[in-house]
This record gives structure tokens, C-alpha cells and sequence, in this order.
């Protein structure tokens, strides 16, 4: 066929092979600093459910999401931007997750923090740097859980 190429063909690496589910990497997310990295709703549904799951629901836990300034500390202090809420615990989007992937809700798959940074104050300082954005999420859990 004109203008196919069939190099394309070739099985990906094995780098690029999701290591849950062993096909392409699709929507690939990395794992900290550790390097690992997963398809994202490989890796969903392996943290979806397990017996050592702390959390208790519906979620109501303290979140704290930081945008990191990636400019020079040695030039000027980063400025990072923080913003922490409370969530609802009667919201579907806190609700514990369905272990179905049939039952599927569209309306509990993501909460949007829309106020969280702009498209102009992003621009404005080093927060994106080499196509990369660092944000930091941080939930506080209470001590109960933890022991």
C-alpha cells in the first residue's frame, strides 16, 4: 500500500512493554523516583483493591497538591503554589471505588481543582521546564490509620 511503512510492524521493546500487563505501553505513568513505569489504568487497577489498603471510606482526608517552581534555586527562591481542600465525603467522586470495571460511573472518575492554577500564571515562572511539570500530592492520613 503507497505510504504504508511496515517498520511499524515490529514488536515494541521491551521497555515500552507494561510490566502488569505485558502489552504496549499505553498512557504511561512513572512510579516516584524509582523509575518504574505502568500503563495508568494497569496501574489503577492493581492499587484499586488489596489487603493492605489503609484508607478508610468515603474519603475525607486532608489533600495537598503543590505545582513545583523549577527555576535555579541558586538564582532566586522557587515560588512553589499549594493549594489544600477538604474533600465532600458525600460526593460519588470520594465514594469507595467499584471493584467492577462493568459498573463503570463516568461521573465519580476524576474531581477537577479548576482553581488550582491558571494557564497565564503557569507561564509566568519556571513551572513547566523540558515539557516536564512537577506536582506534588500529599494526603494527610491520621495517625489512627497509620498504626
Amino acid at each position: 500500500m503507497p505510504g504504508f511503512d511496515y517498520k511499524f510492524l515490529e514488536k515494541p521493546k521491551r521497555r515500552f512493554q507494561c510490566p502488569l500487563c505485558s502489552k504496549a505501553m499505553r498512557e504511561p505513568v512513572q512510579v516516584s523516583t524509582c523509575g518504574h513505569r505502568f500503563c495508568d489504568t494497569c496501574l489503577q487497577e492493581f492499587l484499586s483493591e488489596g489487603v493492605f489498603n489503609l484508607l478508610e471510606w468515603p474519603f475525607s482526608y486532608k489533600v495537598t497538591f503543590s505545582i513545583l517552581d523549577q527555576s535555579d534555586p541558586s538564582l532566586s527562591k522557587p515560588q512553589h503554589i499549594t493549594e489544600t481542600f477538604n474533600p465532600d465525603p458525600n460526593w460519588k467522586n470520594f465514594q469507595k471505588p467499584s471493584s467492577s470495571r462493568n459498573s463503570l460511573d463516568e461521573s465519580t472518575l476524576g474531581f477537577g481543582y479548576p482553581k488550582f492554577i491558571s494557564h497565564d500564571e503557569i507561564k509566568k515562572r519556571n513551572y513547566i521546564r523540558d515539557n516536564c511539570v512537577f506536582i506534588k500530592a500529599s494526603i494527610e492520613i491520621p495517625q489512627k490509620i497509620m498504626t
